[in-house]
């Protein structure tokens, strides 16, 4: 702490003299780190997740921006950025069948430039569950800023998941099903009289299941977010999403509430609530995300 006195105030001689440089180093932000904590409930299965993420910038983002919020820096400031994810999850399967222990792990790259309007993404996750069934995912999105803070992108996604057994004694693992999403989503933040901000994010998508032996499965889905800002450091967000068509296991209602609040510029806290609730009845599923994020 004392260390840190002593930089502020060296800071701010050295911007007396003419040279800003440090001073501005201090209103400014590179990297975003953290912890997270998530639970999912479906039935009688419980999944809980620990884990940490780290996000770098590609360039300096301003830390105390005084005319939109602060959880939409990137989007307003137009930055790209290289993230990645590391988790340890537990799964619960019920009294007949105990518990197994896995892990998580995910990188994501974003493309965005200020004297360009184009926007360009690609990421990957993978999950061991600690049992039977592995998964993959694949995102990639392109697209463009329309308007000063709205952007449009397409969207596409391929989930995988593969069964590990025992053939001649070796291991090996065989195609399950694979989940292929294309899209497209719109996102804008828009000011409110008195300072306040409302920020959307909006698609569609088609989703194709393959599973092996069977005949493909198509589903539609829509969805809408709403965050509302009624300060700079504070975010109150819903959300649904609607899905109708051939699996019935992924057929419903998806609705979403949260909030994210700045404790100071630089620490942030999340919570998020998501329930699906199934059209066919007996598959809702409750979903709890918890995050504590510094940036630096």
């Amino acid at each position: 702490m004392i260390a840190t006195r002593g930089v502020v105030a060296s800071s701010l001689v050295v911007a007396a003299m003419g040279s800003p440089s440090l001073a501005l180093a201090e209103d400014t932000f590179q990297a975003e780190a953290g912890l997270s904590y998530s639970r999912l409930k479906a039935d009688s299965v419980r999944q809980n997740t620990a884990g940490v993420e780290a996000t770098y910038y590609f360039d300096r983002l301003p830390t105390r921006p005084k005319d939109y919020p602060l959880e939409q820096t990137q989007f307003v400031e137009r930055i790209g950025s290289v993230s990645a994810n590391f988790g340890r999850t537990s799964l619960h399967l019920g009294n007949t069948q105990g518990s197994r222990n896995g892990s998580m792990f995910g990188v994501n790259g974003e493309y965005r430039r200020p004297d360009t309007p184009m926007i360009a993404s690609a990421g990957v996750e993978s999950l061991y569950s600690g049992t039977q069934i592995d998964a993959r995912l694949y995102q990639a999105s392109i697209g463009a800023y329309v308007g000063k803070t709205t952007a449009l992108t397409l969207d596409g996604s391929r989930a995988m998941t593969w069964k590990k057994t025992i053939s001649g004694g070796q291991p090996f693992s065989e195609f399950n099903d694979a989940l292929t999403s294309i899209g497209l989503s719109g996102q804008h933040l828009a000011r409110l009289p008195g300072g306040h901000h409302v920020a959307f994010i909006t698609g569609i998508s088609r989703e194709t299941r393959v599973q092996e032996l069977a005949a493909p499965e198509k589903n539609r889905s829509v969805f809408l977010k709403a965050t509302y800002y009624p300060t700079t450091r504070v975010g109150l967000k819903v959300g649904v999403l609607f899905d109708r068509g051939d699996d019935s296991l992924a057929e419903g209602e998806t609705f979403e509430a949260g909030a994210k609040m700045f404790l100071t510029p630089e620490f942030s806290l999340d919570l998020d609530f998501q329930r699906f609730n199934a059209k066919a009845g007996g598959n809702n599923d409750n979903f709890v995300t918890i995050r504590a994020l510094v940036r630096f």
